[in-house]
């Protein structure tokens, strides 16, 4: 792999790069140090290897890079230096590509993908991931085959490493406040509303928020729904489906008392920084990245809520992945690398520790948040009581999805029906999409 010349990087991160000769020669050593030359010659380290990794948008934190990727490593690879590059000033894709010098992994999520793919980065792994031994099987198909959806032909671009779920997170101590039941698993999204309207209040001067369902975006994950035709370049917002999700939105901001002088997105900060949100919509992830205020409240989870008529699905696949880009060099190295991070051994101590593994196995799934105190008694099977759907991404969502998510103004303002609603996104996206094809 060529060095990184020619452009400003970003914070680098290393592993350890040479075994020790004195912990790796003693291996398989012939006794009272005799033995022929080939023996020797069996018993000396590997050739060190360098490899890099992109980490886009920073997709992993320097805690996860380090207990997930950077210890394994070091354990079982000695002989392999990673450098990690950040998405940084002066290091995007972009930067680095003009510069000749992308990095030998990409590592990103499903969503982010097509960035990747638009700069013509991708190969296909399919024959060293069968020449190397990484047996693809190990994993949940679902998590496969939104990988190989960026395909063609079955292409495999990348490989699953951990995944996001969706979970309703709530706050005990408001509803016991109100003398209101908890939430359960297997709600749907009216349930929630009603039993938000019942702690959507005003008391001791603290405005109080039953249910904030959050993102547009993020109940429509629940139903994997396109936001654009790759082929047509158009919208694809005005159908039945957008309009019940708007209408659940209308339903929940209409709740007296929720639309506080303009004020209608409560969000993250509402729930585990001021505590005046009782249920939230949140990815799994998120609730262990705020485990320091979790500790400072009676909380818990359930399933994610979803329509009547598609429980049981959860939001669409969200899985962070690494790729290994067509401008590396050592792709057999590389494999040998994902080999180690979604071994059994380390898919479970990442379950452990709250990131939910892309693995079949239901023995990790069960260890899940299990060495995090905040998880302890609290309903940590609740992720997977729901299964992720398979979306269709394509490059034009972003411009559609900053439509959509608008739209939540003109629900909280009011006096607009829902079906104005859907034709204004609808145009609104359309007319971007064109300007963009010009």
């Amino acid at each position: 792999m060529k060095a990184l010349h020619g452009c400003r990087m970003g914070p680098i991160v290393a592993i350890a790069a040479v075994c020790a000769l004195a912990g790796c020669g003693n291996q398989g050593g012939p006794a009272n140090g005799a033995g022929t030359k080939e023996k020797e010659t069996a018993a000396k380290p590997p050739e060190p290897v360098k490899l890099t990794m992109y980490n886009h948008f920073n997709n992993i934190s320097d805690e996860r890079l380090q207990q997930f990727i950077i210890e394994p490593l070091k354990q079982k690879l000695p002989h392999v230096t990673l450098e990690v590059v950040k998405h940084d000033k002066g290091s995007t894709i972009d930067e680095l590509v003009a510069a000749k010098s992308f990095t030998d992994f990409y590592y990103g999520s499903n969503v982010g993908f097509p960035t990747y793919m638009n700069l013509q980065l991708q190969q296909d792994m399919s024959d060293v991931i069968k020449s190397r031994g990484l047996d693809l099987n190990r994993f949940d198909a679902t998590y496969l085959d939104a990988i190989k959806s960026f395909g063609e032909k079955g292409e495999v671009y990348g490989v699953p490493f951990s995944a996001n779920m969706g979970v309703l997170i709530y706050n005990k101590a408001i509803f016991d406040k109100f003398a209101v039941p908890y939430p359960k698993d297997g709600m749907t999204w009216d349930e929630v509303i009603d039993l938000g309207k019942r702690l959507t209040r005003t008391d001791g001067g603290v405005n109080y928020i039953g249910f904030d369902p959050g993102r547009v975006a993020d109940v429509a994950s629940g139903l994997s729904l396109p936001y654009a035709d790759a082929k047509t370049v158009k919208a694809l917002i005005d159908n039945d489906s957008w309009r019940n999700i708007f209408g659940m939105f209308k339903v929940a901001y209409e709740i007296p008392g929720y639309v506080n002088q303009g004020k209608y997105d409560y969000g993250a900060n509402g729930f585990f920084k001021d505590k005046n949100v009782a249920m939230l919509p949140a990815w799994a992830l998120q609730v262990v990245n705020n485990r320091a205020e979790l500790a400072k409240m009676e909380w818990d989870m359930v399933s994610l809520p979803n329509f009547k008529e598609n429980l049981g699905r959860g939001r669409s696949v969200d899985i962070h992945l690494l790729a290994l880009s067509n401008v590396g060099k050592n792709r057999e190295a590389a494999v040998e690398v994902l080999k180690v991070i979604t071994s059994d051994e380390v898919q479970k101590l990442m379950s452990e520790y709250g990131t939910p593994s892309v693995l079949r196995s239901d023995d990790i799934k069960k260890v899940y948040g299990s060495k995090l105190p905040e998880f302890q008694g609290k309903n940590v099977q609740a992720p997977f009581k729901t299964k992720p759907g398979l979306p269709a991404i394509t490059k034009y969502d972003g411009i559609v999805g900053t439509y959509v998510e608008a739209a939540r103004k003109d629900i909280a303002a009011g006096g607009t029906d829902v079906n104005t609603i859907v034709r204004k996104v609808q145009d609104q996206a359309n007319q971007k999409l064109a300007e963009q094809q010009k």
